[in-house]
């Protein structure tokens, strides 16, 4: 005989039956809210409704503001209402002669899309017709597989609940633009089930839905999502691979070219985590103004995402005086997150200008693209293949973090912790134990330091950029790696038993790179200690006229010899004193960007 089964065993059966029903029943009766709209019969909240004055404060995107707008325009704004007219005649030509030269796309782009030919332009940088026509039928067919299968309805209704409330498109529950925005999220969770849904992507598809109908925002969000042009799969999936990949770009570029800025937000623990996610997430919507927004989006839509990068720059060093007065960590995030969406301070084309001239300067000096993406950035599953959620997505149980979400974390911490170390290297070497050491070893220690740490150098590990340490007569090299072997014609400057500090001696530095710089350095230190690797003279005759006697040059070349910076030392008594740089890159010269642009 077969024994039955515990009692237990089939109370837990019955309970996950009924949560499973439960949460059919909760999506249905979501849908069914969403599909009677604006019906009056239609059960609404009266929470759910903001009350607003339309009359005079709403502006030409729809958005309502607290106080009254001008009840007349100035010149300037009747200025550029002619100017947009004679705009839109030049659009609707070259959009029925699509596509056009790139220079005159480009050219028109950034000047900026007129708003009544936004609807047809993003249609056509984003190939919305072709993937409509290419897959006729499938966004229904998603949707109604929404209806039955939907694992985020949930989720998707609250959002949709509090996303551009202060917009007449989405001002009433239920509007047509509510549920154009609920169906698109819920269809796409099904279209794109390795994703699913990620609450970014309801501003995201929130703004399509400006412009488009229902169907063009579903293909326009997909374009946005898995085009590599844009990547934003990387953005969303579990884990934010692309995320953390521009955040660490982003500082690479800060170090680089503000390093002084840059300094400021680490004394004051300013993470880019904490004023960046809703940047790179939604493209500066909601953290400038809307017209701004908008404007950033034309050139993202062009030229892809190294334009969210650059805008983060050109952000950051328009109102870089301002940040640099705040002090503490909640001015500074209040000033980027609320006050610059109020007041930008600059108008649009002067934004948009600098932006321009930001891209180029990084494009020269190859930091406008990040490093190369991994495959987890972009979809593994074949799309629009319909994957049944397992019991715990449906009955929407709370699950424990996964593998990936807790690197998400670790890696959160140890950014946190390499801030900490970074505000205790700015600490002068004076008032460090090494202040009483030989001045032989500090300086030296310091000279290699900086020049490792140049801005010219990236903040990955220097063997991994081929980097090396040369004599300026010597046609060999040494990795810092893989210091074996001495250089020839070298002349004994002083041994590893003189130096009172030690072989072993770590000295605080101001630093701006990452701790892998740090660790080579300390290897290449002990190295050039430990083998007693001699300095060699400088013999060029152009050169020794103009140095100090008992002077040497230490030159850190890059390995494809892009890139060369020196120092001179000059010995006095026992004491090697840094004279001077050659290459003056450790200055904290913040115009390295010369974007000119005019105060409002």
């Amino acid at each position: 005989m077969t024994a039955a089964p515990p009692a237990h065993d089939n109370n837990g059966e019955q309970q996950q039956h009924a949560l499973v029903k439960r949460a059919e029943d909760e999506r249905e009766e979501i849908f069914k809210r969403y599909e009677l709209g604006l019906d009056p019969n239609n059960v609404v909240d009266s929470w759910e409704n903001p009350t607003f004055e339309i009359y005079h404060i709403t502006d030409k995107y729809g958005f309502m503001h607290d106080s009254r707008l001008p009840s007349s325009r100035d010149s300037q704004e009747v200025q550029r209402t002619k100017i947009e007219l004679e705009r839109d005649k030049k659009w609707v030509k070259m959009l029925n002669h699509w596509p056009p030269p790139l220079d005159k796309l480009h050219k028109r782009v950034y000047k900026g899309i007129p708003d009544r030919m936004r609807w047809p332009a993003w249609k056509q940088l984003l190939n919305v017709q072709q993937s409509m026509d290419n897959n006729v039928g499938v966004y229904m067919r998603m949707l109604q597989l929404a209806k039955q299968n939907a694992t985020e309805t949930r989720q998707i209704d609250a959002d949709v609940n509090r996303q551009f409330r202060d917009n007449l498109a989405y001002r009433e529950r239920y509007s047509v633009k509510q549920c154009s925005l609920f169906n698109v999220l819920n269809a796409y969770s099904i279209y794109n089930s390795e994703l699913g849904y990620c609450q970014g992507m309801a501003c995201v598809a929130g703004v399509l839905l400006l412009y488009m109908q229902e169907e063009e925002a579903f293909w326009a969000l997909n374009s946005l999502i898995t085009d590599r042009k844009y990547g934003m799969h990387g953005l969303f999936i579990e884990g934010f691979p692309k995320l953390t990949r521009f955040i660490e770009h982003h500082d690479r570029i800060l170090s680089k070219i503000m390093r002084k800025l840059h300094k400021h937000f680490i004394k004051h623990n300013v993470d880019a985590l904490l004023y960046a996610i809703k940047w790179f997430f939604v493209v500066f919507v909601e953290r400038v103004p809307f017209s701004l927004s908008l404007r950033v989006w034309d050139t993202f839509l062009l030229d892809g995402d190294r334009v969210i990068l650059a805008m983060a720059v050109t952000i950051l060093y328009l109102h870089k005086d301002e940040l640099l007065r705040l002090k503490d960590m909640d001015g500074i995030i209040e000033y980027l997150q609320v006050k610059l969406h109020k007041n930008f301070g600059y108008n649009d084309d002067d934004a948009i200008q600098a932006l321009e001239r930001v891209m180029k300067k990084l494009k020269d000096l190859k930091l406008d693209v990040p490093p190369p993406a991994k495959s987890n950035e972009f979809p593994t599953r074949q799309l629009g293949v319909f994957i049944e959620a397992d019991r715990e997505k449906k009955t929407g149980r709370r699950r424990d973090y996964t593998d990936t979400e807790k690197q998400v974390l670790t890696d959160v911490i140890s950014r946190q912790e390499q801030n900490a170390i970074e505000v205790q290297s700015t600490v002068s070497y004076e008032t460090s134990e090494c202040a009483t050491g030989d001045a032989y070893s500090m300086k030296t220690y310091q000279s290699m330091t900086s020049l490792a740490t140049s801005p010219a150098i990236s903040s990955y590990s220097l063997y991994s950029n081929g980097f090396v340490i040369t004599g300026p007569e010597d046609n060999r090299s040494q990795s810092v790696n893989n210091l074996n072997y001495p250089w020839h014609q070298m002349q004994h400057l002083q041994s590893v038993d003189s130096l009172p500090n030690g072989r072993g001696k770590r000295h605080s530095y101001s630093s701006d790179s990452d701790s892998r710089n740090r660790l080579d350095l300390d290897r290449a230190l002990e190295a050039l200690q430990c083998q007693q690797l001699q300095l060699q003279h400088e013999n060029h005759q152009t050169v020794s006229s103009s140095l100090p006697a008992h002077s040497v040059r230490i030159i850190v070349q890059n390995g494809k010899g892009d890139d060369r910076h020196e120092k001179i030392i000059t010995k006095v008594g026992n004491d090697y004193n840094n004279d001077k740089n050659v290459d003056d890159d450790d200055n904290d010269d913040d115009d390295a960007l010369s974007v000119e642009n005019t105060r409002l």
